[in-house]
């Protein structure tokens, strides 16, 4: 979908543009939000519903009902018209571009439904800061995503309060990715919106050319000095309040994030909103979220990705052998999708290469809320509009309405909260991955962040930059491989700086007549000296052996001077643990030697040798001894100690070896043989129960792989059944608007039938009674038991003889008969029949019952007599000025 947004082109359009998405139970809220809106609103509203392809919506129409704006089914290109709604059809998808409307058929698989998500992205590229979009009811998590490029834009997000919704599935998942500013009930949204509408141009701030919208300049000049002091206090409340400097961020993109929380908190310029963060500490938050913007999304800018994976990685992996690692840093990751996307490259370049390599992925942000939900790995449906089909399927798994990153993708991505202006870089990275950051900071911001970058990054490491940003700052550290989509290389002919960081957590000066406490002294003036227990201690220090102090859990709490040569830093998460940082010769021995002092609680000594010198063996002696407490002291403490010796006796040197000592060395030969035995024959069963181990784990797959086949047929035969459930309750609720339509009509004809003076008598096609008018009762003997009883088996007052030979018989027209007769007692009638009309179907039963006078009703319809209607009344007396429905028949 990048692609596609990255072709649209931004509307001229000077009014806001609404998108509302809606799914089950949208409808019900749709008509509570419309009937609290004016018909002049000042805005433009495109309603996204999930709709049947199979049946024809009536959701227009249902709109139009609540409201006197005009609503109407976008079908082909429509320019957006100022207090006007639009409503998608079925079976498509609608996008905004240039201020217009347009259709394209949706080639979603069933069950997939990201509609709403396609609008948001669209509305939010074309629309951008006058962009609005607000969820409502709905099952699964539609608008999610499109809700944060709207967020990333400048726009206002906003959802319907679960507690309103019917389902809150779309309400839920839009709030959990903390990007809505508002959430209320829907019949609330409507003044909401108009609130924000009027007070957006009403907005004064300094700098408004480039912020864009409707932001005007301050009046006066003293009014823009106050909104410029009001700027610099903001900045401070916001660091003291996150501990977050935003100083080097440009002057427009923080005036931009700041305009958009004057118009969610209904305020019109920067001394109102800095009064209102000194009253409402807890705004800090919703301010630096909009300021960190932690949007993004898979594989961004395609075509950059695209190059990447053609142009940088694949030299990357060959420069690699099996095994090596390869470390790449994720600077700015938000919440993580570049991090995984970049997994799965390096993932797919390894296997294709045929190279096992030991991938490492360092992802760093400022925004903990960001770094939590890129830990969880866990991402809405609309993912799929970024991702191909078969990556979806090969490194995803769908959990209910979402999707979960699998584990091999997951697991070499490592998260930490990172500051680029402050915190040191990592080393040895082959590539950095910043994008989308640096077009937030200053020059001076930029520069310092690309320098940092050159020194972290091996000789021939890359660098992949957004497609609107450049390492111009910084001259000719870095070389182009690709400058169209961003991609440079260390020039290796320039020496790397030193890195400073660029702002620090150090207080502010103290203020003039502030009280400072006087420090100590860090260094010995040239008159002091170092005392005899002084000197005896670094004596101490400089020749004893190195020695490591460790808990119970074997974690390092100090280390003596030297003892460095004897540890190495093992890949991966950093660790506490001694046994993880020890050099791996030494490791077991270690091991060992700390098991048998925890189970004695005795000194033990081991002897391992460790190079030879000068023709001599050097030996490593470690000596695990645990330290006595006092009793009150729960923490058990044991002391490490590296001690190297040197063979200081050969045997042809001095005196013979005793042979007492060669008797103890022979046995104690012995023993390491039975021992090498015993451990050859424990490795030999431990081979065979890991072919076991592997057999069983082999068929424990086959049968997982077969579970998880099944669980994702089930899961799509949910999503469908989902699906279509969504779509019928939305069928259902038209349905139930015009059975509602219907009794209403039905009440009114009964109502006028009961209230005529004209004998009335509906018969079928057989003269069978079906309903009758009271004043029929006069003529005919009926009672309520006679319904379904043919009219010639009832006794009438009428001398009407040729009545069986004169009942209306099938015609193909609709046209009225007519006839005289009399009553004895009660003087001269007239007879007119009347025939309905049905559409021609294929059930003739069906046809029969059908309602008289809808069915007369329906254009161009072929029309046979389904049922017959006679009526009589009193012939006047004078009937030279009879209407035409008295005269004579």
């Amino acid at each position: 979908m990048s692609d596609a947004d990255a072709a649209l082109i931004p509307s001229s359009l000077n009014f806001p543009v609404i998108g509302i998405g809606a799914s089950a139970g949208g409808l019900e809220a749709l008509l509570r939000f419309f009937e609290h809106l004016p018909a002049r609103a000042g805005m433009a509203f495109v309603v996204i519903l999930h709709l049947s392809p199979k049946h024809e919506s009536s959701a227009a129409d249902i709109l139009q009902r609540t409201t006197r704006m005009k609503v109407s089914q976008v079908t082909r290109p429509t320019p957006i018209e100022v207090d006007q709604v639009y409503v998608i059809p079925p079976g498509v998808e609608l996008t905004m571009n240039d201020g217009y409307l347009r259709v394209a058929p949706s080639e979603r698989a069933k069950g997939q439904h990201v509609t709403v998500d396609v609008f948001f992205r669209t509305l939010a590229e074309a629309h951008r800061e006058r962009a609005v979009s607000v969820v409502m009811s709905g099952t699964g998590s539609d608008g999610a995503v499109g809700l944060t490029r709207i967020k990333e834009r400048g726009g206002i997000a906003i959802a319907q309060a679960p507690d309103d919704a019917a389902h809150t599935g779309m309400p839920m998942a839009a709030i959990a990715t903390g990007m809505v500013d508002i959430v209320l009930p829907a019949a609330d949204i409507g003044q909401r919106l108009i609130d924000l509408w009027t007070n957006a141009r009403q907005i004064r701030m300094p700098d408004a050319e480039k912020i864009g919208g409707f932001v005007a300049p301050p009046e006066t000049q003293a009014a823009a000095q106050q909104a410029e002091q009001a700027l610099q206090e903001i900045i401070g409340l916001l660091r003291t309040h996150t501990r977050h400097d935003f100083r080097h961020y440009k002057r427009a993109t923080v005036l931009r994030r700041i305009e958009r929380r004057l118009q969610v908190n209904r305020l019109t310029d920067l001394p109102a909103y800095r009064d209102f963060l000194r009253e409402h500490p807890e705004e800090a938050g919703p301010l630096l979220q909009d300021m960190l913007i932690s949007v993004t999304n898979f594989f961004r800018d395609r075509e950059s990705f695209e190059a990447l994976e053609r142009d940088a990685l694949p030299e990357l992996v060959r420069r690699k052998q099996p095994g090596d690692p390869l470390r790449a840093w994720v600077a700015g990751c938000a919440t993580g999708e570049e991090a995984y996307s970049l997994s799965i490259l390096l993932r797919e370049q390894a296997e294709l290469h045929a190279r096992p390599l030991e991938i490492q992925i360092f992802a760093t942000d400022i925004d903990d809320r960001a770094i939590a939900t890129a830990r969880k790995a866990v991402y809405a449906q609309g993912i799929v509009e970024d991702m191909t089909p078969s990556r979806l399927r090969q490194f995803f798994m769908k959990d209910h309405d979402q999707y979960r990153v699998s584990t091999a993708v997951r697991e070499p991505v490592l998260f930490a909260s990172h500051n680029l202006l402050r915190d040191p870089p990592f080393s040895r990275l082959d590539l950095i991955c910043c994008r989308n950051l640096l077009i937030y900071l200053d020059r001076a911001a930029q520069a310092h962040v690309l320098e940092m970058f050159r020194i972290a990054l091996k000789p021939g490491g890359y660098l992949f930059l957004g497609t609107s940003e450049s390492v111009d700052a910084v001259g000719s550290l870095f070389t182009p491989v690709d400058k169209k989509n961003r991609i440079f290389r260390v020039n290796p002919d320039l020496p790397p700086g030193r890195h400073m960081p660029l702002i620090s957590d150090t207080p502010p000066a103290p203020q003039a007549g502030a009280f400072v406490p006087p420090r100590r002294a860090s260094k010995r003036t040239g008159s002091e000296r170092a005392s005899f227990a002084e000197l005896h201690q670094a004596a101490l220090e400089q020749f004893s052996p190195p020695s490591v102090l460790i808990n119970a859990e074997h974690e390092v709490l100090h280390l003596s001077n030297g003892v460095g040569r004897f540890l190495e830093r093992a890949s991966g998460e950093p660790s506490n643990n001694l046994l993880n940082n020890v050099r791996p010769d030494i490791r077991l021995e270690l091991r060992t030697a700390l098991f048998k002092a925890s189970q004695t609680a005795r000194s033990v000594e081991t002897r391992l040798v460790e190079r030879q010198q000068n023709g001599r063996q050097v030996f490593l002696n470690i000596i695990v001894r645990p330290l006595q407490q006092a009793e009150s002291e729960p923490q058990q403490l044991t002391l490490v100690v590296f001690d190297e010796v040197e063979e200081s006796m050969r045997a042809n040197d001095g005196e013979p070896v005793d042979a007492a000592r060669e008797l103890l060395i022979g046995q104690l030969e012995e023993e390491i043989r039975q021992l090498k035995l015993h451990l050859q024959d424990t490795i030999e069963s431990a081979e065979t129960s890991t072919e076991e181990l592997k057999a069983s784990n082999e068929e424990l797959q086959a049968i997982n792989e077969e579970l998880r086949s099944a669980s994702e047929e089930l899961e799509t035969s949910k999503e469908e059944l989902q699906s279509m459930n969504e779509e019928l309750v939305t069928v259902n609720f038209e349905l139930k608007v015009k059975v509602e339509e219907r009794g209403h009509i039905n009440d009114d004809l009964q109502n006028l039938i009961a209230s005529s003076e004209i004998a009335t008598v509906f018969v079928d096609r057989g003269m069978h009674v079906k309903r009758y008018t009271p004043h029929a009762g006069n003529l005919f003997n009926l009672i309520p038991s006679d319904l379904g009883r043919s009219l010639f088996d009832i006794t009438s007052r009428l001398d009407y003889p040729s009545s069986r030979k004169t009942r209306p018989r099938p015609s193909t027209s609709c046209a009225p008969s007519s006839a005289m007769c009399r009553a004895p007692t009660a003087g001269t009638f007239s007879r007119a029949s009347f025939r309905t009309a049905r559409p021609r179907t294929r059930s003739r039963a069906r046809s029969s019952t059908s309602s008289t006078f809808q069915s007369c009703a329906l254009p161009r319809t072929r029309c046979v007599p389904a049922r017959s209607a006679c009526a009589w009344w009193q012939r006047p007396r004078a009937t030279s000025r009879s209407s035409p429905l008295m005269r004579p028949g």
